[in-house]
C-alpha cells in the first residue's frame, strides 16, 4: 500500500468517455457523483475503528492511515470531475447527491460503530470485485477511442480499492466481529449504493434523451442492458464467494495491469511538489 498524491486535470474530459457506449460512462458518472460523500464517511468510520484496535495491531493501524489517505485522494478528484458533470446539463444532480450526503451524515451520527463498520466492510467487499471487473473484463474500456482523464481516474481509483481491500474487513473482525452482521452489511451497503447508482444513471440518460445528446432511446436502453448484464454476470458469482465464513480479501488475485496502472497514474497525474 502506498499514498499517491494525484491531481487529475479534467479540462479535456468528456461526459461520454466511452464514446461507443455512453451508457457505460453514465453508470460510472452516476457512481462518481456520490463518492465525495461516501468516502469521507468511510474515513470517519475507519478512524473510529482504528482507535478501538488493540495495541498488538500496529500494522493494521498503519494500513488504516494509508486507507484514509488514499480515499481522501479519491474523493477530491471525483469532486473535481463531478463539478464538470453538474455543469454539463444535469440540473437536478446536486439534489440527488444531497440525499446521499444526508444519509451518510445520519448513519455516522445515529448508528453505532458496529453498524457503520458493517456498512464500510460491505462496500469494501464490493470494491475489489469492481476493480477486477473494470481492469480485466469491461469490454467498453478496450475500445481504441477510450482516451480520457476520466478513464484514468477510475483505473487508478479501482486499482487502489484492490490495494487496500483488506483494511475494512480486518478492522471489522478486530473490533466488532460477527459473520451474520457482516452479511447484512454487504446486503445493506450494496442495496443502498446500487439503488442510487441505477436511479441516477437513468436520470442522466433521461436528460440526454431530452436534449437529444443520445438520439435513439431504444438502442440506448439495449446498450445499457447489455453493459449491465455483463457486469452482473461477472460480479454476482464473486460476491457470493465473499459470503463464505473463511473469506479473506487478501487472497483475491491481483487484477491484470493494476501495478502498471498505478505507476502510469503517478507518472502522468502526480501532484507537483509545492502545490
Amino acid at each position: 500500500m502506498k499514498v499517491r498524491k494525484i491531481d487529475i486535470d479534467f479540462s479535456t474530459a468528456k461526459v461520454y468517455w466511452t464514446p461507443a457506449t455512453p451508457e457505460f460512462a453514465q453508470f460510472w458518472n452516476a457512481t462518481s457523483s456520490y463518492l465525495p460523500y461516501l468516502e469521507p464517511y468511510l474515513n470517519r468510520v475507519v478512524r473510529e475503528g482504528m482507535n478501538r484496535l488493540p495495541e498488538s495491531e500496529s500494522q493494521l493501524r498503519e494500513d488504516c492511515k494509508i486507507f484514509v489517505a488514499q480515499e481522501t485522494q479519491h474523493y477530491k478528484n471525483h469532486a473535481k470531475f463531478n463539478r464538470m458533470l453538474r455543469e454539463s446539463g444535469y440540473r437536478d444532480l446536486a439534489d440527488r447527491e444531497a440525499v446521499m450526503k444526508a444519509d451518510y451524515e445520519r448513519f455516522f451520527k445515529e448508528k453505532d460503530l458496529r453498524w457503520n463498520l458493517g456498512y464500510a466492510e460491505g462496500f469494501e467487499t464490493l470494491g475489489p470485485i469492481l476493480a477486477c471487473y473494470f481492469l480485466e473484463s469491461a469490454k467498453e474500456l478496450q475500445a481504441p477511442d477510450v482516451d480520457d482523464p476520466t478513464a484514468d481516474l477510475w483505473r487508478w481509483h479501482l486499482a487502489e480499492e484492490y490495494e487496500h481491500r483488506h483494511v475494512c474487513n480486518y478492522i471489522y473482525d478486530a473490533v466488532t466481529p460477527g459473520y451474520w452482521w457482516r452479511l447484512y452489511g454487504i446486503w445493506y451497503a450494496g442495496r443502498h449504493m446500487f439503488a442510487y447508482m441505477i436511479r441516477t444513471t437513468l436520470y442522466l440518460l433521461e436528460e440526454d434523451y431530452r436534449a437529444a445528446r443520445i438520439p435513439d432511446r431504444a438502442k440506448s436502453r439495449l446498450r445499457l442492458a447489455a453493459a449491465g448484464g455483463r457486469m452482473l454476470k461477472y460480479v454476482l458469482p464473486r460476491v457470493i464467494k465473499t459470503m463464505h465464513p473463511k473469506y479473506d480479501p487478501i487472497n483475491i488475485p491481483v487484477p491484470e495491469r493494476s501495478m502498471e496502472v498505478l505507476a502510469e497514474t503517478e507518472r502522468q497525474w502526480a501532484k507537483q511538489t509545492g502545490e
